[in-house]
């Protein structure tokens, strides 16, 4: 297996762990108390409701992808930090590589789907294996 795939899965894997751990909540709020903002502020920025800001900070609720790069772009910090509170140093994908492709796409599913992905992928892996088949 390649350097390249086994630091990919590793660092799909942390991210997933992490997301799991729902700290972009805490992060966003956090962010937003530091920069003295309120949640009707960044709502009005972003074109949201304070509610919507209210259902990120206390319920859980997730955005979609761009909405992550428009809060990251606000606050002036990475996506990886909202996601997770520290900057990380993983590995850099190219924006026009299928893996970038496939990462976005993962982001804007629903939690039931991811974990249906996530499934179906240790499914493809245990068949690629008992097949004897590699990853290129």
């Amino acid at each position: 297996m390649s350097l390249f795939v086994n630091k990919w899965k590793q660092t799909v894997k942390i991210h997933i762990i992490q997301e799991v751990h729902m700290k972009f909540s805490s992060t966003l709020k956090e962010l937003r108390e530091q920069n003295h903002v309120t949640q009707n502020q960044l709502a009005s920025h972003l074109k949201l409701t304070r509610s919507t800001i209210a259902g990120y900070e206390t319920k859980g609720k997730q955005p979609d992808y761009e909405r992550l790069l428009q809060i990251a772009d606000y606050f002036h910090v990475s996506v990886d930090y909202l996601l997770t509170g520290s900057e990380t140093n993983g590995i850099s994908v190219p924006p026009d590589s299928s893996e970038y492709r496939l990462l976005c796409a993962y982001l804007n599913l629903s939690s039931d789907s991811r974990q249906q992905l996530f499934e179906y992928t240790e499914f493809l892996q245990d068949q690629d294996t008992k097949k004897g088949r590699m990853p290129k």
